[in-house]
C-alpha cells in the first residue's frame, strides 16, 4: 500500500480541478437568478459558512487512523450495521452523481460544439474513460489533477483578463441594502459546488498520510475558489447584465465565443470546451472512486486498491466493474428532455450535495457523543 500513498495537495488539487466541472456549469447563471447584479458577491458571502462547514470536517478527519478515510471513520463513528447502511447510502448517492455528470458533460457538448448530435456518444466515451481510471490506483487521478490544475486555472484566468476590456460597471453596481437578501440566497449554488470538493475526495484519505488538522490548507482551497468564483461572476455580469446571464445555458462559454484577443474575433470556445472535457473526466472519477470505496466497505470487503490487475475480480473489484457500467447506464437513461436535465441539475442535485454534507456532520457529532472517535 505504500507505493500507493500520495499526497494531501494532491488530493486537494484533485477536489478543485473536479469543481470546476459544476462550478462553470452553474455559475453565474443560478446565482444570478436569484441575486442579480450583486452575484458576484454571493461567492464571498458563502465563504464563512464554508469555512465552518470545513473546520467540523478537518475535526471529523483528524480522528482518523493511519490508513483510514471517510468511510472508516463513519463506521466507526456509527458502529457496524449502522455505518454500513449509511455507506450504503453515500455510495449509491455519489454513482447516481457520476451518472449525472456524464449526462451533464455530454449536454455541454452537444449545445456548444454538436448540436445536431447525441448525448449517448459522449456519455459512453468519458464513462469509459472514467470507469477505466476507477479501477486503477486513486494515486494515479490526484497526481493527474495535481498537472492539470495549474492549466486550468490559467486558462480561465487569462480568458478573465481578457474579458475586462468588455465589462460594463453599470451591470454590476450600484448595490443597495435590499440587495443583500438576494445576494445569500444566490451564495447556494456556491455552496452547492464546493461542498461537494471538500467532502467527495475524503473518502479517498485513507491513501495519504495522517496528519492532524488540515483546517488551514482548506480554507485557503476554499478562499482562493470563491474569489475565482466571483471574478468569474464580475465577468460574466459585467458583460451581459445580470437578466440575460439568468437566462444563459452556459454563461462561461457564451462569454468565451464573445471575448476579442488581440484586436480580432477570434473563436476560441471549441478549444476551450474541449480543454473542460479533463474536469469533467476528474469529477466522475472521483465520483466512482468515492461511491466504490463505501460500497466495498458497505459490503464487506476491503477498499483500498492493492495493485490488482484490471481482470481481478475477487475482494470486491467485482463493484468496480458494476459501478462504472451503472454509471453510465444512468447517464444514458437519466434527464432524457431538456427540461428534466434542468430539474434535475437546479433542484435535485443541489438538494442532494445538502443533504450528503449535513449527514456527515450527523456522523460526526454522534460519533463524538458516543466517544467512538
Amino acid at each position: 500500500m505504500t507505493s500507493e500513498r500520495f499526497s494531501r495537495r494532491q488530493l486537494m488539487s484533485l477536489g478543485a480541478a473536479a469543481v470546476l466541472s459544476p462550478a462553470l456549469r452553474l455559475y453565474p447563471a443560478a446565482s444570478a437568478e436569484a441575486a442579480g447584479r450583486g452575484c458576484w458577491l454571493s461567492a464571498p458571502v458563502c465563504l464563512p459558512v464554508l469555512l465552518l462547514f470545513a473546520w467540523l470536517f478537518c475535526r471529523f478527519t483528524a480522528c482518523r487512523r493511519e490508513g483510514e478515510g471517510l468511510g472508516e471513520l463513519s463506521l466507526r463513528a456509527l458502529g457496524e450495521k449502522p455505518g454500513k447502511a449509511a455507506l450504503l447510502l453515500f455510495g449509491l448517492w455519489l454513482l447516481l452523481y457520476a451518472g449525472f455528470v456524464l449526462r451533464a458533460a455530454a449536454e455541454r457538448f452537444t449545445v456548444a460544439l454538436f448540436p445536431q448530435s447525441e448525448p449517448a456518444f459522449f456519455v459512453l466515451t468519458l464513462g469509459l474513460a472514467a470507469g477505466f481510471t476507477a479501477l486503477c490506483s486513486p494515486r494515479s487521478l490526484a497526481r493527474m489533477a495535481r498537472m492539470l490544475l495549474p492549466l486550468l486555472l490559467g486558462v480561465i484566468l487569462l480568458l478573465l483578463l481578457f474579458s475586462l476590456r468588455q465589462i460594463d460597471a453599470d451591470n454590476l453596481l450600484p448595490l443597495t441594502a435590499e440587495d443583500a437578501l438576494p445576494v445569500l440566497c444566490g451564495a447556494l449554488p456556491v455552496g452547492e459546488v464546493l461542498l461537494l470538493g471538500l467532502y467527495a475526495p475524503g473518502f479517498l484519505l485513507g491513501g495519504t498520510e495522517k496528519r492532524e488538522g488540515g483546517f488551514g490548507l482548506s480554507a485557503l482551497w476554499l478562499t482562493g475558489l470563491c474569489l475565482l468564483l466571483s471574478a468569474l461572476a464580475a465577468a460574466v455580469i459585467g458583460c451581459f447584465g445580470a437578466e440575460i446571464t439568468a437566462k444563459l445555458t452556459l454563461p462561461f462559454f457564451t462569454l468565451v465565443r464573445n471575448l476579442v484577443f488581440f484586436r480580432t474575433l477570434e473563436r476560441m470556445e471549441a478549444l476551450v470546451v474541449a480543454l473542460w472535457l479533463f474536469p469533467d473526466y476528474l469529477l466522475a472519477s472521483l465520483a466512482l472512486l468515492a461511491s466504490q470505496h463505501c460500497l466495498r466497505l458497505a459490503l464487506g470487503h476491503a477498499p483500498a486498491f492493492h495493485g490488482e490487475g484490471l481482470l481481478v475480480m475477487q475482494n470486491g473489484r467485482w463493484l468496480s466493474w458494476l459501478c462504472g457500467a451503472l454509471a453510465i447506464a444512468i447517464g444514458l437513461l437519466l434527464a432524457p428532455t431538456d427540461s428534466a436535465l434542468t430539474l434535475w441539475s437546479e433542484r435535485v442535485i443541489p438538494l442532494g450535495q445538502y443533504a450528503a454534507a449535513a449527514f456527515l456532520l450527523i456522523i460526526y457529532m454522534v460519533g463524538t457523543v458516543r466517544k467512538r472517535l
